[in-house]
């Protein structure tokens, strides 16, 4: 609308402006374009960097809670009860007494 109010002196002069400084116009346009790319390409790279960092995690939480039971294990193989609870679930050994019942398949 502003340019149609404009002498036909003044749209030569800023047509000429442009034709004579095409050349800014287009590392302005080609500057934007690769700072979009990188932009881009950046918050790709921080979005895969966050889910490894979530996988990451995840795994540590895993490892902290099997380090745990093992830990547990350890702790729990000079106790007489736990020796004898892996007799009888491992070994199949029954204390006197005791009847042994086997299902077959």
């Amino acid at each position: 609308m502003w340019f149609k109010q404009l002498s036909q002196r003044e749209k030569t002069r800023i047509f000429s402006f442009f034709w004579e400084n095409w050349w800014v116009l287009t590392f302005t346009f080609l500057a934007f374009a690769l700072y979009f790319q990188s932009l881009y390409y950046k918050n790709s790279l921080i979005f895969d960097l966050k889910n490894r960092i979530f996988h990451l995690n995840q795994v540590k939480e895993i490892a902290i809670q099997e380090r745990e039971d093992l830990l547990l294990h350890l702790q729990s193989q000079d106790d007489p009860e736990w020796i004898e609870l892996v007799l009888k679930e491992r070994l199949g050994l029954v204390e006197e007494g005791e009847v042994k019942v086997v299902f077959l398949y």
